[in-house]
């Protein structure tokens, strides 16, 4: 029994259209609208009765509440009108009352919207989209009777007990909790001292002599005689067991317990659900945003309420300053205080340059630092501690490989593990520091921060960080000590580094000047620096060349030349023996001497240097600590077997060859000698990469960051039988003119871990495979879940000399090559009529998705028989595609008919249909009786 597709609308189909204005209730139209407006109208009273109040309080509203009271007046206006000459249209049974029924409609929708769009009413004090945003999730968690925690994050200094002291303030004023209880926790708290607290603030009393669980029994009764309650837990830092304290989880009566912390990890301790945590970010700096400059404003004028008056220049320099505080509320008010009263443009400068070079004195240090230096402190381990201080050396967290990696080579991170727990290890990192407030979303540190971070940096060594000044220049020499031990300059506009400047820093270990402008580097620069562990030059996109004198820099433990597009030329690295990682990509070098010889390298990148020639058995032979290898867009010549036996830590490869030998002794050297027993996740490509689309889409997806891939590419490759590796999990073919399907190309074994087939644009295929078990390759192709054909101009068929049979009888074998395949894509195909064959089908049984566009030639998609068929008989055939979810079909101008029969399936599939001209009408889709019961 099944039940037809017209039965499963009649169950399931819903009359309703998005477009449409919200119903409520049902009825006439005109009592609707002014139902709501009527509610509008209370919303108006309440916004009213906050504006007295703040008048009363001396304070000012912000002028959007005004500029939405103004809208609804005039809403008002236009809903009178409209209802006034509707009635006279119904009365006088005049032919425009349909359009007054249309326009009740529309007005309808503006009130429903403009009652989503009530402001808050906050004084002006308050600065940021955001705050507004946060107090109306507070707003809807207070109010919502199954909540009972409420969590406040977000790091020192950024507003959160302003956000739970607004809230503290609305709920009192409000009344609509019997008590509201407010106690500081910090960081030094017991629990006894936290009963007391509570204790005192609502008028019981505990006795000293109790022990704790009898305190917390009596602590309990006592709140539960309060009725409902708010209770707030200000600065809370660590894990409080809410059952020792007494505090009952009363999510019967509606009472809440509102928390703030900058420890996200608490709060979920806590068993807060996230969903109840609201996060507060610093105010945005962005060029766009004035947030930080408006309340460095209100907080230079009188009382907070009028903003501060200055002078255009003077007013540029307060921009640079709220600039530079990174828009944290804390540092922008504490720096608006101290220079309250101060017109001097000298003094206004001199300000704003001690921020620009990270230094914290007076009541910066006593209010902002010590305030963010707590999170240092409660980091547990001193080597998060030590991740952290490396974090603030760079600007911006554009790639997290690239900062793990830097982890490891300050000595953060043990470098002597897997790739892959290191990473694990280094995301862990990432995550505990945005825990504790550290680090902002995306990876990315707020100013005062990072201000903070060299400040302690400076208590154990000589330092200069300055990320992101917009300095056009290095530091004056007089600056580069014979102590310095640390430089980093990212993100500037550095142009150029005097020649003969030679600073003497002997004991400097890590110069950082990536990101900047430098077109060279004078010969005498690093003649002083014999230290020099870590070396960041990237992102200089003008550098030509680099000094000789880097060859001495024998201390170097990684060298980084990342997107120096310009780079010709880099000095003989033979010296360098204690050199772990080495950048080299992206730049216009042809060669680099000495790379046999840096046998301690663990990781090697040479990737898209176009010029760049390798000699496979001069160079990798040597390299056998490799642990990640880039060659993606290098030449890798004369690969030989033994080249690569020794590569047996290598866990990540990217790379290539011109050659097919090349490419099977790389094969044949990692694989067929048990080499490959590290090698996670690689990608493999023959060819040239000109001919590929879709290789830089997987060259995304290599590395330890993220999910292992088995990849390999064939571009525009012979005809002859390819070597694999063994646990190949997916095979691209691009533009290989000669072949006539992937059997004859691929005969060798292939592995069972197959996963994926794509092709593309192989004109001469006229065929995907050629039978079912047949040769190496299908016999041995059993876990199949994705196959892509795109722009395959002869093909007529995925499988030749698959003979139709009864659809209805065949069982699925279990090693059938189809019958794990999940997903199957084809686009531009334009010989091929019938895409599925009958033959093909009983494979198909896991089948979710299919694509199909542009093939001109194609009239059916499941065959329900043999071609010579008799069509009544085709029309009777049933076949089952019980997982099918989704089939789109799009610019199908021959296309007749999905199927003749009838396809059961487990429900019915999304179908997505555009430009199928002569597509029939009827469905063929049924869903099964038993799926239907299931279901309703």
């Amino acid at each position: 029994m099944v039940v037809t597709w017209s039965r499963f609308l009649h169950h399931h189909h819903l009359n309703h259209s998005p477009n449409l204005p919200m119903r409520i209730g049902s009825g006439d139209p005109k009592q609707q609208l002014n139902e709501l407006l009527h509610d509008l109208t209370l919303e108006e009273d309440d916004i009213k009765g906050e504006l007295e109040w703040l008048k009363s309080e001396g304070k000012q509203s912000e002028r959007r509440v005004d500029d939405w009271l103004n809208k609804l007046q005039q809403l008002r206006n236009k809903v009178g009108d409209c209802l006034n000459l509707a009635m006279g249209a119904v009365h006088y049974f005049n032919e425009n009352h349909p359009h007054y029924l249309t326009q009740i409609q529309q007005l309808t929708a503006q009130v429903i919207k403009l009652k989503k769009e009530k402001p808050v009413v906050l004084s002006n004090e308050f600065v940021g989209e955001d705050f507004e945003r946060n107090v109306k999730s507070m707003q809807k968690l207070v109010g919502d009777e199954e909540v009972f925690m409420i969590g406040i994050h977000g790091m020192g200094g950024v507003g959160k007990t302003c956000l739970a002291t607004y809230m503290e303030t609305q709920i009192i004023r409000k009344g609509t909790f019997n008590c509201v209880i407010w106690v500081t926790v910090s960081r030094e708290y017991s629990i006894s001292k936290l009963q007391e607290d509570i204790a005192r603030r609502i008028g019981a009393k505990l006795n000293g002599d109790d022990d704790e669980r009898t305190r917390a029994a009596h602590l309990s009764s006592a709140l539960s005689e309060k009725g409902k309650w708010v209770l707030i837990l200000d600065d809370v830092w660590k894990f409080i067991d809410l059952k020792k304290v007494g505090i009952p989880r009363c999510r019967i009566n509606g009472s809440k317990l509102i928390i703030t912390s900058r420890l996200k990890h608490v709060l979920r301790q806590m068993d807060c659900p996230t969903s109840n945590i609201i996060t507060i970010y610093p105010l945005s700096c962005f060029d766009y945003s004035t947030e930080g400059l408006d309340l460095f404003l209100l907080r230079l004028g009188e009382d907070y309420k009028t903003p501060a008056t200055l002078s255009p220049r003077i007013l540029e320099i307060a921009r640079n300053i709220a600039w530079e505080c990174g828009g944290l509320p804390l540092a922008i008010s504490v720096m608006a205080r101290t220079m309250k009263g101060v017109d001097n443009i000298h003094q206004w400068r001199h300000a704003m340059n001690k921020l620009k070079r990270g230094e914290m004195v007076g009541e910066m240090e006593e209010e902002v630092f010590q305030v963010l230096k707590a999170s240092y402190d409660n980091l547990t381990h001193k080597s998060m501690q030590n991740s952290f201080l490396q974090c603030a050396l760079y600007s911006e967290f554009w790639k997290d490989d690239k900062i793990i990696m830097n982890l490891v080579d300050s000595g953060a991170i043990n470098g002597r593990s897997r790739l892959d727990a290191i990473f694990d290890e280094g995301h862990t990192i990432f995550n505990e520091l945005e825990d504790h407030s550290l680090l902002l979303r995306f990876g990315d540190m707020q100013n005062s921060v990072r201000n903070m971070a060299c400040y302690i940096l400076k208590e154990s060594e000589r330092l200069i960080v300055r990320c992101g000044k917009e300095l056009t220049g290095i530091p004056h020499l007089q600056e580069w000590t014979a102590d310095l031990e640390l430089v980093s300059l990212d993100r500037n506009m550095i142009k150029e580094i005097p020649a003969g400047i030679s600073p003497n820093c002997p004991r400097l270990s890590t110069l950082i000047l990536s990101s900047n402008c430098i077109s060279s580097i004078p010969e005498c620069f690093f003649t002083h620096m014999k230290s020099l562990a870590i070396l960041d030059l990237s992102h200089n996109r003008r550098l030509t060349s680099l000094p000789d004198s880097l060859s001495d820099l024998t201390c170097l433990v990684s060298l980084l030349l990342h997107e120096c597009y310009a780079l010709a030329k880099v000095p003989p690295l033979g010296r360098l023996q204690k050199l772990s990682r080495l950048v080299i990509s992206q730049t216009k070098v042809e060669v680099v001497l000495g790379l046999e010889m840096l046998t301690n390298l663990r990781w090697l990148d040479l990737s898209f240097n176009k010029k760049l020639r390798l000699e496979s058995g001069r160079v990798l032979r040597g390299l056998t600590n490799l642990q990640y290898l880039n060659l993606f867009d290098a030449t890798l010549l004369n690969v030989e077997i033994e080249d690569v036996q020794g590569l047996t830590t290598l866990e990540y490869f990217l790379g290539g060859f011109n050659d097919c030998k090349s490419c099977h002794n790389f094969v044949a050297g990692i694989w067929s000698t048990g080499s490959a027993s590290a090698l996670k996740s690689y990608l493999l490509y023959l060819g040239s990469l000109d001919n590929s689309r879709w290789i830089f889409e997987s060259y995304h997806r290599i590395g330890p960051g993220g999910n292992d891939h088995q990849i390999l590419h064939l571009l525009d490759g012979e005809e002859s039988p390819h070597l694999l590796p063994k646990d190949l999990t997916k095979i691209s073919i691009e533009c290989n003119p000669r072949w006539k399907s992937l059997c004859d190309a691929l005969s060798n074994i292939t592995p069972s871990s197959l996963e994926n087939i794509q092709i593309e644009r192989c004109t001469e295929m006229k065929s995907v495979l050629c039978s079912f078990g047949n040769c190496s390759f299908c016999s041995n192709l059993k876990n199949l879940q994705s196959l892509q054909l795109y722009h395959l101009e002869s093909l007529t068929v995925i499988c030749k000399d698959v003979t139709a049979t009864d659809t209805t009888t065949q069982s699925l074998k279990p090693n059938a090559v189809f019958s794990q395949l999940r997903n199957l894509e084809i686009f531009n195909c334009n010989e091929i009529e019938t895409l599925v064959t009958a033959g093909l089908l009983p494979q198909l049984q896991n089948l979710q998705t299919l694509i199909v566009e542009s093939c001109e030639s194609l009239r059916e998609i499941f065959a329900a028989g043999s071609s010579d068929a008799d069509s009544d008989d085709a029309a009777s055939t049933v076949i089952t595609l019980p997982n099918l979810t989704s089939l789109d079909l799009c610019n199908l101008p021959m296309l007749e008919t999905v199927c003749k029969g009838i396809i059961i399936s487990e429900s019915f599939p999304k179908l997505d249909i555009l430009l199928c001209p002569k597509l029939e009408s009827r469905s063929p889709f049924e869903v099964s009786s038993s799926s239907f019961t299931s279901s309703t």
